[in-house]
């Protein structure tokens, strides 16, 4: 098995290198490829520094697989080229809402994969962290309508998100009275139209005349596509100053009641999930907590004494591995040892 990596060098890029090392998935070749600004370069792999393939038609040539995190922009671009060439997994949002490309998380939806036709989309980091938790209770109680916000890391905007939060941080740690004032004076960053230090922005994507962000549209669009139901969503997505790691507040209403001890039981069967219950200790998901875990974490479970169709869950999930390169590895595990090819 022959795998490239395209945008290699990027942040979720290293990521599915370090995971494939992790997992030992069998590879006969691994090619890192990426733009011309990174000619030159190399990545470590398995104890050996790969040097960075430029992309080009010719990149692709002896590969059986490919793992794309790149811009939509670069997607559409490429895909067109290659995918009759060589099985792709594409982590950007370009296809997901495509008809004949499937959405795939497989701890939820694995038959999707079946049949494709060269191309297998990785579903958003911020659904993700929905998703993992909500999926078991859907099967179990038919999710009708979720209301939930985001708190996500800055990570989720790639490096500029990252370098935008430190550099503001360095220059704000000494103005404390300006701070607390609201005096903040910063050039704009290169990730946020406003300062992400000691800041939430409920802002994440781009608007639509009803004020709706793409981010937004794209957590309820993506989840009812994998749970293949009309379940309705309302999202409303936040920037908040962490650095890597989304979390979930979810509201959810369901056909039938639903007890939070019964809850509890299908989230800690559920794969994918860990339950993290127990609020009397302190125990409840974090989002430093879940940096570095490759499952979502759930917690603050509970009943809407309101309702009793209806609980609350707050989840957490690291946005560059399993919102991200974990997933389209998982993808490629999956496709390799079905036979899916």
């Amino acid at each position: 098995m022959h795998i490239a990596v395209v945008g290699a060098t990027g942040a979720v890029g290293r990521e599915v290198l370090r995971i494939l090392e992790e997992r030992d998935v069998t590879l006969l070749g691994m090619r890192p490829i990426a733009s011309a600004r990174s000619e030159g370069k190399s990545v470590p792999f398995r104890g050996e520094d790969v040097p960075v393939t430029v992309i080009s038609e010719r990149a692709f040539d002896g590969v059986d697989l490919v793992i794309w995190d790149t811009p939509d922009e670069v997607a559409v671009e490429w895909m067109p080229k290659v995918r009759d060439r060589v099985v792709n997994i594409d982590n950007s949002s370009a296809f997901r809402s495509f008809e004949d490309v499937p959405l795939v998380v497989p701890e939820v939806n694995p038959d999707a994969a079946r049949g494709h036709k060269g191309l297998v989309a990785n579903p958003n980091c911020t659904m993700m962290t929905l998703l993992m938790p909500l999926a078991p209770l859907h099967r179990a109680a038919n999710a009708r309508r979720v209301i939930c916000s985001s708190y996500q890391s800055v990570s989720g905007a790639g490096v500029a998100g990252v370098d935008d939060l430190y550099e503001q941080l360095e220059k704000l740690l000494p103005e404390r009275e300006a701070v607390r004032r609201g005096l903040v004076d910063l050039p704009p960053g290169r990730a946020f139209v406003h300062p992400i230090a000691f800041n939430v922005i409920p802002h994440v994507g781009g608007f639509d005349d009803a004020g709706t962000t793409s981010e937004e549209r794209r957590v309820a669009s993506e989840a009812r596509k994998i749970l293949a139901s009309d379940t309705e969503i309302f999202a409303t997505t936040v920037r908040v100053p962490t650095v890597v790691g989304h979390g979930i507040s979810a509201w959810v209403e369901f056909e039938r009641p639903i007890e939070a001890d019964e809850a509890r039981a299908l989230l800690k069967a559920a794969d994918g999930v860990t339950l993290e219950d127990d609020p009397k200790t302190n125990r409840y998901p974090t989002t430093l907590q879940s940096s570095g875990i490759d499952k979502a974490i759930v917690g603050r479970v509970r009943n809407d004494p309101a309702n009793t169709n209806a609980l609350g869950f707050f989840s957490a999930c690291d946005n560059l591995r399993k919102g991200a390169a974990l997933n389209a590895v998982q993808i490629a595990e999956l496709l390799i040892d079905k036979n899916w090819l």
